[in-house]
């Protein structure tokens, strides 16, 4: 259900692609090695996936500003656009659907999806300017 959601896109992506715009929502400039180690890819396919991104417009690598041998990777507006985009077209196919249950299902899922929540670990997000596959002092 929440993959159909995207079919409706002027662009749709792979899951991989998808993977790679989310981490990179998450650490904006990171470095193609960054990205891999936060995907666990090979150089070689992250840097096809940001080929991919970058000519339908959805990434932009720019010389980092640290090391004029690194790139910066960093979601473009329509990037950042597309992906806005997905998560209210998924939150309103969700809303459609759950809006077809009963009462009683409602309440089930309701208590059924706070359980799921008390179950689950804690999620570290990252703080500003942490990237993935490093550690804070």
């Amino acid at each position: 259900m929440w993959e159909r959601s995207k079919e409706v896109s002027p662009a749709p992506l792979s899951v991989s692609q998808l993977r790679v715009m989310f981490v990179l929502e998450a650490s904006e400039g990171a470095n193609l090695r960054t990205l891999g180690e936060a995907l666990d890819a090979a150089p070689s396919s992250v840097s096809r996936l940001c080929d991919r991104l970058q000519a339908v417009g959805f990434l932009d690598r720019d010389v980092s500003s640290t090391s004029r041998r690194e790139v910066e990777l960093t979601l473009s507006d329509r990037g950042h656009s597309y992906l806005r985009d997905l998560r209210e077209r998924r939150r309103e196919h969700l809303r459609s659907v759950v809006d077809t249950l009963p009462a009683s299902a409602k309440s089930s899922l309701v208590t059924g999806l706070r359980q799921l929540r008390d179950a689950a670990p804690v999620v570290h997000h990252l703080d500003e300017g942490e990237r993935p596959g490093t550690q804070s002092a």
